[in-house]
Order: structure tokens, then sequence, then C-alpha cells
């Protein structure tokens, strides 16, 4: 996702199955402009975060929206580009991020597959790091780890819960970095995911 939004495109994921359903395992740490983004330690010991806002617009629009990875860096945290390698069919495909990480550090890429469920009144998209899937770019760190969740819960024909849970594991940066990422990244996002609706 963590992207670093994605990351965070958006950075750490797992397979969140039932991805609220614990929400006691979660620590509230900013609470802005309807924008809530929590906090814990998942099995891995990586800080991952649960990011969650009210959308006023119906479930399909904002799922085009996220689906743009094209366009991605526009609007999600410390992208500096994105775009899909290649769409295999309507519920997966291959995603690619470059995350500008701040000077003096060295900026990072990552490779996902996406993958899209729907139910009623409910779509999951989940990324997965593949961090094979393309050769690895000298100039740039791969990450190797990563994991982004975004539910859409319809409330009314006006109205969608939109929720981010995400991971990464960056190696060689100062915790001082990834907590500016896992707190900044998702409100950074959210509010720019609300602005164009």
């Amino acid at each position: 996702m963590t992207l670093i939004n994605f990351l965070i495109l958006n950075l750490n994921i797992l397979s969140f199955e039932g991805i609220t359903s614990d929400i006691n395992d979660w620590v509230l740490k900013k609470n802005e402009n309807n924008i809530k983004v929590y906090l814990r330690k998942n099995e891995k010991n990586t800080s991952e975060y649960l990011a969650e806002t009210v959308v006023s617009s119906d479930i399909d629009s904002i799922l085009k929206f996220i689906l743009n990875f094209d366009n991605s860096y526009k609007w999600m945290y410390r992208l500096e580009d994105s775009k899909i390698l290649e769409k295999s069919n309507d519920t997966l495909f291959y995603v690619y991020f470059k995350m500008e990480m701040g000077w003096p550090l060295k900026k990072r890429d990552l490779v996902s597959d996406v993958k899209i469920l729907s139910e009623d009144n409910k779509v999951t998209v989940n990324l997965t790091s593949t961090p094979g899937y393309i050769p690895l770019d000298k100039n740039l760190i791969r990450i190797l780890d990563s994991k982004s969740t975004w539910i859409l819960s319809k409330i009314d024909s006006n109205r969608t819960k939109v929720t981010l849970q995400s991971y990464a594991v960056i190696d060689k940066i100062p915790s001082f970095v990834v907590d500016m990422f896992i707190l900044d990244g998702p409100l950074h996002s959210m509010k720019n995911l609300r602005r164009n609706f």
C-alpha cells in the first residue's frame, strides 16, 4: 500500500483477515480531521498502522481512484513514482512504487501484487510485496516485506468507510524516520483521498 503510504503504500502488511476484529490490540495515536490512526506491533515485531476515515462517495468511485496506481504518486505519501506493471485480470495485477526517503537516505522501491475481493457492500484490496517480480535497480533499495490492505465498506449511497492497514520492513533507516512515515503517511494519504471526492 506506502507506498510509503501504500507502503506504509502506502508500509507494512501481513495477511489481514478480520482486519479490525480485535481493535483492542491497537493504540490510537492520531485523531485529526475525522481520520484516526492506530498503531501496534505485529507478530513480526514490526510496527504497523491502521487508518480509517469516511469518504463522501460510493464504493465504486473510491475503488476506481485507489486502483489507478499510475497516479498513486500524486496523492500518496512520499511516492516519487508509481505504475501498473501488468494486469493479469480484473482482480489480480502487479504494481510498482518508488519512494523518496529524504536526504541522506537512499530511495526505496516496492513491487506488489494486488488482489481484489468484492462482497456485499464491501471491497477489500490486498497489496503484498513480490520483490522478485522485476530485476533490482542498483540505485534503489528494494523493500522485501510489506503488505497493505484497503477495505471499503458502504455506509449509505453517498458515504463509504475507508480503512487502510499497512506495514513494511524498511531496513537501515533510523527509527524516528519510520515513526514519521507511520504517523504522517496515512494522515497525508487519507486527507488527499478525501479531497478528490
